[in-house]
Parts: structure tokens; C-alpha cells; sequence
């Protein structure tokens, strides 16, 4: 009995810590995570990056905050530079217009994570926050003649002539409120570290010289994180 008693006792305290261990790998206090992606607006690619951490505050409820930025959402932007190029065109004055419209957000909201097993750990989230969307266009002299009177060599960065004189005016940096909605999978690969998968849905209310309707953007994350 002593021996069954000494065997019960080792079996319990070398069970103790694997069960702490899984408990704290399918319910964590938080997380931090750094991702990368591609993300996908009105048929045009980039790049984006995010860092995210969060806090449960219920049984597999966690509330998280991120910031995050996309590269160049330029196809937003295409409208502004053509409605431009097109009156310039019709007055007789030949350009080529293009732009970059980059994008910091951070947003705030709920994450849900579903306990499947330690192997697999699928989430689903939601927030809002805003977006400080900073465009920038760039026109280059075709041909025929400036507003100022002036033939340029073809080539030639046009860009601060046209608003000088009117012919253009540059949209300004704005802020804007942005939806977020997505899910993935956390792989744990080592105690407390992760690789994660995911998609993300975001909307930003742009103002209506960027964009007709809200900039609607579709990301693929790949990202490794800290669970604790």
C-alpha cells in the first residue's frame, strides 16, 4: 500500500503542471503577435502589417487593440488622378497622374477563441477603430501647354504647378472610422509561442474624394505570437 500510495503521488504531481500547461495553452491570460500579409483592395495587392495583444477577460473572451498599416490602398485613388487627367486632357494639356494612398489604423474589440485542443486553436474577432489615410498623387508633363503658359520637358513632375494654379487640388490627409472582422488559427509550436493564420476583413469610411463608397480591404495574416 505504501508503494501504491508513493506511485499515486508521483503520477499526480507530474499530471499537475502538464494540466496547468494545456489549460494555459487553450485559455490564456493574453497574447502579443506581430503579423504580415497581402491584402487585397478594389482589384489592387500590397502589402500590410499588424501588432495585436489582448487580455482575457472571460473563459476564452479575450479584448484585444492593435495598429496595423497598408502599404498603398492606390486603387482608391485611381478615380481622383483619372477625373483629373481627363479635364486636363479636355482643355488640351497632356499628363500622366499616378498615387499612393497609405494607411496607419488601430482598432479595439473582442476576440473569441474556440477550444478545439492543443494542437488547433481556432478564433474568431470584431472591432472598430480609425484609419489616418495620407494621400499622395504625382503628375508627369505629356504635353501641351501648363496653365502658367509654360512646355516643360516631357517627364517632368508637373505636380506642384497644377496646384498652384488651381488646376488640381491634392485630397488631405484625413482620419477615418474603420470596422474590423476576422478569424484563424493559432498553432502552438513551443510552450507559449504560436504560429497564427488568418483572414481580415476591414471597411473604412473614406471621405468621398478617395473613394465613392467605404475602402473595403480583404488581408491574409501570417503572424507568430506570445501566449502568457
Amino acid at each position: 500500500m505504501k508503494v501504491l500510495g508513493t506511485a499515486i503521488a508521483i503520477l499526480a504531481l507530474t499530471a499537475a503542471p502538464s494540466i496547468a500547461q494545456e489549460k494555459g495553452v487553450l485559455d490564456p491570460a493574453g497574447y502579443v503577435s506581430g503579423f504580415g500579409g497581402a491584402a487585397w483592395t478594389a482589384g489592387n495587392s500590397t502589402g500590410s502589417v499588424l501588432f495585436e495583444g489582448g487580455v482575457r477577460v472571460a473563459p476564452h473572451v479575450m479584448v484585444f487593440a492593435n495598429v496595423g498599416r497598408f502599404a498603398d490602398l492606390q486603387a482608391d485613388l485611381v478615380p481622383t488622378i483619372d477625373a483629373t487627367t481627363t479635364a486636363l486632357s479636355n482643355s488640351g494639356l497632356g499628363v500622366t497622374g499616378t498615387g499612393t494612398l497609405p494607411a496607419w489604423y488601430g482598432v479595439g474589440g473582442v476576440r473569441a477563441e474556440i477550444p478545439a485542443n492543443v494542437h488547433v486553436l481556432p478564433y474568431v474577432l470584431g472591432g472598430i477603430g480609425a484609419a489616418h489615410l495620407s494621400p499622395t498623387a504625382q503628375f508627369t508633363y505629356s504635353s501641351g501647354t501648363m496653365p502658367d503658359g509654360s512646355a516643360p520637358a516631357i517627364g517632368t513632375d508637373v505636380t506642384s504647378t497644377l496646384v498652384s494654379t488651381g488646376s488640381y487640388t491634392a485630397p488631405p490627409s484625413s482620419n477615418a472610422f474603420m470596422l474590423m472582422l476576422g478569424g484563424g488559427v493559432a498553432v502552438p509550436l513551443v510552450p507559449h509561442w504560436a504560429v497564427d493564420v488568418g483572414y481580415r476583413y476591414s471597411r473604412i469610411a473614406a471621405d468621398t474624394t478617395l473613394s465613392a463608397t467605404g475602402l473595403n480591404t480583404n488581408v491574409m495574416t501570417f503572424g507568430f505570437g506570445y501566449r502568457f
